[in-house]
């Protein structure tokens, strides 16, 4: 009985496991039957969308096959199990990412202690006993990770589960290490404000406009040299008396969905420092660069990702070269040798802004602008604000709220376009930039430049002049007298136009702005009293004897 139900059983399981497997290889001949054949060009601009990945893929590459290699040197029997060789057809599949990569792992058969031994055995300087630091070692096997995701062989289990442990235990062995001095350090020392500023005179006086203006971006927005790379006429616009800049994307948002906006100011008082006369000066200047398809603001239209950040990064060590005892400088600002670099740029802005003051602006503000973490429970309720926003730009641009004029408007004309001397400025600074990304909304930013331009036209010649190669000489309304002049009548730091107050200015300071007004007030009638009683006998004795 028991064996023939079952029997029974088995035969129906069998039957409609078969039913089913018919069922589905109708389904399956249904789906490629009524599948569209494709144009070519749509399949590969799907192939496209689908294999976008981390723009650090090329780095992962890299270090993947640095691994490969000492496999093959150190162990060639396990190298042949382990490792296989690209064919062209391969290396040319855009889906897996392998850039100049000319092996790959059966990443299946990749054991955990292999790798180890890798890490284990790098030295900076084996000599001297002179190890890499955690994260520059970290990043292989950050490197194993991602490339095997791209691969058609998956890591087994085991691997995660010995590395972790290990990691644990190379950092603080790395770490132990780094007391005694045997760990290299590549970090970047954070360039201070007083810094920033030399840095700022040293570009402007030999005459280093695209230095000066990376730099200057690059503190107020506190952004990684790759960002500013980026920006393009799309990602800034003018709002009131500040001129907003916002990424496509950042490094750990690919999908720009997380981006916020970063409110810049200018400074009137410290022309060398002032963003928007850096920028006005440097779009002024080779605005006929401007004249093509790419709507990059730093880059040449042939040129890649990171070329301009790297081309920054180059220009801004050679302007160090060539100023005599800058070693010392940088000595003098706290930077070790070896140590200075770009994205201390970055560390040295945040720094400034949380430390720079006795009242600093709220620190989400701060991790927002800089597109840093807070953490998945704190960036669900610490949201973007404007008002914080505003605040941290101003002490970004050098104004210090415990100082007078932190809430100083920027030169701005008190007339629009439709004044006849305003539109030709516009048109000989910017003439093609307004007929190539005029419907950007750039205007209004291009026409707060140009007011700081002329604002500060005094302090421009002040550098160009004994020089017969400055770039400031091409700035056209500097040669231009009459033009100049109308245009000085219609620049103000007033409420006026399209800037009728300012941002960004907390009620404390306000409040000290009223208190500073009064304690003048108080200052000048004791002086008036002190006076008084200095001088009030004599006064009575020859009025008496004048009457006399």
């Amino acid at each position: 009985m028991g064996r023939t139900g079952s029997g029974k059983a088995s035969f129906h399981a069998k039957k409609r496991k078969a039913n089913r497997g018919d069922s589905d290889s109708d389904s399956s001949s249904d789906e490629d039957r009524l599948k569209p054949k494709l144009k070519t060009s749509h399949v590969a601009a799907v192939e496209k969308t689908t294999s976008f990945t981390v723009k650090c893929m090329r780095d992962y590459r890299r270090r993947k096959m640095k691994f490969v290699d000492f496999i093959v040197k150190e162990y060639p029997a396990l190298a042949e199990e382990l490792i296989y060789e690209l064919t062209p057809e391969q290396m040319a599949d855009p889906r897996r990412h392998y850039h100049k990569a000319t092996h790959d792992f059966y990443f299946q058969k990749l054991p955990a202690s292999v790798l180890q031994s890798f890490l284990s055995s790098q030295w900076k300087d084996k000599e001297k006993g002179i190890k890499y630091t955690f994260d520059h070692l970290r990043k292989y096997h950050d490197a194993i990770l991602k490339c095997a995701e791209f691969s058609p062989y998956n890591l087994p289990r085991s691997y995660g589960i010995e590395m972790r442990p290990y990691l644990d235990n190379l950092e603080k062995e790395l770490a132990d290490a780094k007391s005694d001095g045997k760990v290299t350090e590549q970090d970047a020392d954070p360039i201070c404000f007083g810094l920033y500023k030399q840095l700022c005179i040293w570009a402007v006086m030999t005459g280093r406009v695209f230095v000066w203006v990376f730099l200057v971006l690059q503190w107020n927005l506190m952004a990684r040299p790759m960002n500013v790379d980026g920006i393009s006429f799309q990602n800034f616009w003018a709002n009131g008396d500040s001129v907003v800049f916002k990424y496509n994307t950042n490094k750990k948002d690919r999908k720009g969905a997380n981006t916020t906006e970063k409110h810049c100011y200018a400074n009137p008082e410290n022309p060398f420092i002032c963003l928007f006369l850096a920028l006005g000066c440097y779009l002024c200047i080779f605005q006929q660069k401007f004249d093509r398809d790419c709507n990059k603001v730093f880059r040449a239209q042939s040129q890649k990702e990171k070329s301009a950040s790297s081309s920054f990064s180059k220009a801004l060590k050679k302007m160090l070269m060539s100023i005599k005892d800058s070693a010392l400088k940088l000595q003098e600002f706290s930077i070790r040798d070896g140590h200075f670099h770009p994205h201390g740029v970055r560390k040295g802005s945040g720094t400034h802004a949380t430390t720079g003051s006795m009242e600093p602006p709220p620190i989400p503000s701060v991790l927002l602008r800089g597109e840093w973490s807070m953490g998945k429970v704190l960036e669900v309720y610490w949201r973007f604000s404007m008002i914080g926003d505003t605040y941290l730009g101003r002490c970004l641009a050098g104004l210090m709220p415990e100082k007078p004029n932190f809430g100083i408007l920027p030169p701005h004309f008190t007339a629009g376009r439709e004044n006849p001397f305003i539109e030709e400025g516009m048109k000989r600074c910017f003439g093609v930039i307004l007929r190539r990304y005029g419907g950007f909304g750039v205007e209004g930013a291009l026409l707060l430049f140009l007011a700081s331009i002329v604002y500060h036209h005094e302090w421009l010649k002040t550098q160009i002049a004994g020089t017969t190669d400055h770039p400031f000489l091409q700035i056209p309304i500097l040669n231009d007298p009459k033009l100049l002049e109308e245009l000085k009548k219609l620049v103000t730091l007033d409420p006026a136009g399209a800037v009728t107050m300012a941002t960004g200015v907390p009620e404390s300071v306000k409040l000290r702005d009223k208190l500073r007004e009064v304690i003048g007030l108080l200052t000048e009638y004791r002086n008036d009293v002190k006076w008084l009683k200095e001088n009030l006998t004599e006064m009575v004795k020859n009025a008496m004897e004048e009457k006399a």
